[in-house]
């Protein structure tokens, strides 16, 4: 068999993908995460983008325009949700793989995600998730607690999920569950893999070689808003999933010691102990994250609204 036939032999068993990217007023990011999957190694013929604008009014769909991509518009709920759920009447590929605009996806992404075979009880299938910049204490401290990474998520509570900044979901699971709930701004996807493994039997799989790069948070506001949105999420979870979702009072003590451990770092004054220069910064960080979700927490459940009332939306 000649290297030519080989190869194209190895084209043809890689599945055909479509990647769906939700947006809203993402003009300064957009560009940069459609061009990183434009670049991809995966066979061009073998995969989609296919990019959903939920009403952003800052020129986002302009620029998504300007690139050789699918662009649909979801123009009655606002929510990440009905957005990736928008597109799942265009896509063709057998695989769906989900990222956000506040990403960044390495050449060999989707490669190291679908290119080896996937058993057939596999629903979907998880990769890593690291920091794009880590210029603030805020985005150093995330990355240094793994809030975003997969490998400490993907085993949340009582049932494994993921996160929609880096997985990919079979086009038939997606399907039979009816897609995402959209009547929640947050945790959406957390549902969604739920549903798929205690409904369907499902399997989620961890890739962790298939990263993405994201852009953390750079603010303590914004951190703040993400641990209120956080917390909204767990309120939804609970809600929609008594059964399953419980509150552990061992995890919320581990929280504490946590925050106490990351205190005696700090006066402590020593710098081999894994928070470098921000050590003193590390109490503060773990006390807003935790202040944000209990006060989301209490908010309860967020629930998508029209797209002509925007409201935060997670990424």
């Amino acid at each position: 068999m000649s290297t030519a036939t080989s190869d194209r032999g190895k084209t043809d068993a890689l599945p055909r993908a479509s990647v769906v990217v939700p947006v809203f007023d993402a003009v300064g990011e957009i560009g940069r995460l459609v061009e990183s999957l434009l670049a991809q190694d995966y066979p061009r013929d073998r995969f989609e983008i296919v990019v959903v604008d939920n009403g952003s009014t800052d020129g986002t769909a302009a620029v998504v325009a300007g690139f050789p991509v699918k662009l649909l518009k979801e123009t009655d709920v606002q929510s990440s949700y009905a957005a990736r759920n928008r597109a799942l009447a265009e896509v063709t590929g057998e695989w769906v793989a989900f990222t956000d605009a506040d990403c960044f996806a390495p050449p060999g992404w989707l490669r190291a995600l679908l290119g080896s075979p996937l058993p057939d009880d596999v629903g979907a299938v998880a990769g890593e998730i690291e920091a794009l910049e880590l210029e603030t204490a805020v985005q150093r401290l995330t990355e240094r607690f793994a809030i975003m990474k997969h490998a400490e998520t993907l085993h949340h509570k009582a049932v494994a999920c993921f996160s929609t900044a880096n997985v990919a979901v079979r086009r038939d699971v997606l399907i039979e569950l009816g897609g995402f709930r959209d009547d929640t701004q947050f945790f959406g996807d957390m549902d969604l893999s739920w549903r798929m493994q205690l409904e369907l039997k499902r399997r989620l799989l961890f890739r962790p070689e298939a990263v993405v790069l994201h852009r953390h948070r750079r603010t303590w506001r914004q951190l703040l808003r993400h641990g209120r949105q956080h917390g909204r999420g767990v309120a939804f979870m609970k809600k929609s999933h008594p059964e399953v979702y419980r509150i552990d009072p061992g995890e919320q003590l581990g929280r504490i010691a946590g925050l106490v451990r990351a205190a005696g770092a700090a006066l402590g004054g020593k710098r081999k102990n894994g928070f470098g220069r921000d050590r003193w910064l590390a109490p503060l960080f773990l006390a807003t994250w935790y202040c944000g979700m209990g006060a989301g927490y209490l908010m309860g459940p967020a629930h998508s609204s029209a797209v002509k009332a925007p409201k935060e939306q997670e990424s």
